[in-house]
């Protein structure tokens, strides 16, 4: 299979021509190729490509049994070949350079004192502590600070992420772009209340039937006495997912009120909430080390490598109507995303403006 069959089989994909053999196939390749490192020689990547072309259907009388013998591993290998192999220098070519060189910020978090003060985590931590006595972080080391202030509040910039304990043990997991503000201490108080005013985060929270935990965001608040649940505010209705036990939501205005059981997913439009059921998989991918999309638009994709790559996108003209499903590690380069945009015939190009990286995408 050469690198316009391959084009051509992933049009196909995104056209919704593809057979359900065929489906399976580049879905578990493309989750197989970008979640597994790949260090092949040229030489070997050729050989792999001739060994592997001879089992793929190449016309529509030979039949598809032959595409369900061939491993997962394989058809990752057909994929990396069209991806990896050299290209003559072009636009696209020359962004992919670029973006090899484009990295997520990893552990970056700021605490921000009431007084204003801020103090800027250690990047190689990934988890910080809050107890009466002060900040510290998981292997013990203390951080240095004047006073302690009754509330605080931790933020993460665009490609950052870090997991934060609160004075009552319970965890969060701080996705990029995301604001938190807490108490320093939760004793003399009937509830625990915190507030997330942005971005995402996954919460584990810890069992006190006597202070039911309140996490107040844009659209709904949210009780519970111990639960694991995920909620995102990026866009503009909050999703809520519930991992295990049991939480209730509201609405700003009292309007509605819903309980979620286990597996369930909320939608908070400001006026009502809605639920169904969630996709687990896809909803905590990015606190497993994962961006995933499942038949996602072309818009929510880049919307996702905005905020985790600090790049900013634009398009020249209307936003090419693609559907799209893949996975890549959330520690790969930003070109790694885009050979996969590439692969489905998305033309973009990839320059620094004052400091500020712009995908331009073309129609």
């Amino acid at each position: 299979m050469d690198n316009e069959q391959a084009r051509e089989l992933l049009n196909k994909y995104n056209s919704g021509q593809c057979t359900e053999t065929e489906k399976a196939l580049i879905e578990k390749s493309f989750f197989a190729f970008n979640e597994q490192p790949v260090e092949i020689s040229q030489e070997k990547l050729i050989a792999l490509k001739k060994q592997v072309s001879k089992k793929l259907p190449i016309s529509k009388s030979r039949s598809l049994k032959a595409v369900i013998t061939i491993s997962t591993a394989a058809a990752a290998i057909v994929f990396a070949v069209y991806m990896f192999y050299p290209q003559p220098e072009n636009n696209i070519n020359r962004s992919l350079r670029i973006a090899k060189q484009i990295f997520p910020k990893g552990n970056t978090a700021l605490i921000t004192l009431a007084n204003g003060k801020t103090i800027e985590l250690d990047p190689t931590q990934s988890e910080v502590k809050i107890a009466n006595s002060g900040l510290s972080y998981s292997d013990g080391t203390k951080i240095k600070m004047n006073s302690l202030a009754e509330s605080q509040t931790i933020s993460t910039p665009k490609g950052g992420e870090y997991k934060i304990v609160l004075s009552d043990g319970t965890k969060v997991w701080l996705n990029a772009a995301t604001i938190l503000q807490y108490p320093t201490s939760f004793r003399e108080r009937t509830e625990r209340r915190v507030k997330l005013f942005s971005g995402e985060a996954y919460f584990e929270v810890a069992k006190d039937k006597n202070h039911p935990f309140i996490v107040s965001s844009k659209n709904q608040n949210l009780t519970v006495l111990g639960t694991h649940f995920n909620i995102n505010t990026y866009e503009k209705n909050v999703s809520t997912t519930l991992l295990e036990g049991s939480v209730k939501l509201d609405t700003k205005n009292d309007f509605a009120s819903i309980i979620l059981k286990p597996g369930e997913e909320s939608i908070a439009d400001g006026a009502s909430l809605k639920k169904t059921d969630g996709d687990l998989d896809l909803n905590m991918a990015w606190k497993n080390g994962k961006i995933k999309f499942r038949n996602a638009d072309l818009k929510s994709i880049l919307n996702v490598a905005e905020r985790w790559y600090d790049i900013k996108v634009e398009y020249t003209e209307n936003i090419p109507k693609i559907y799209l499903t893949g996975g890549i590690s959330r520690k790969s380069s930003l070109s790694t995303l885009l050979k996969l945009l590439q692969m489905s015939g998305v033309n973009f190009n990839l320059n620094e403006k004052q400091g500020i990286k712009i995908l331009t995408i073309k129609s």
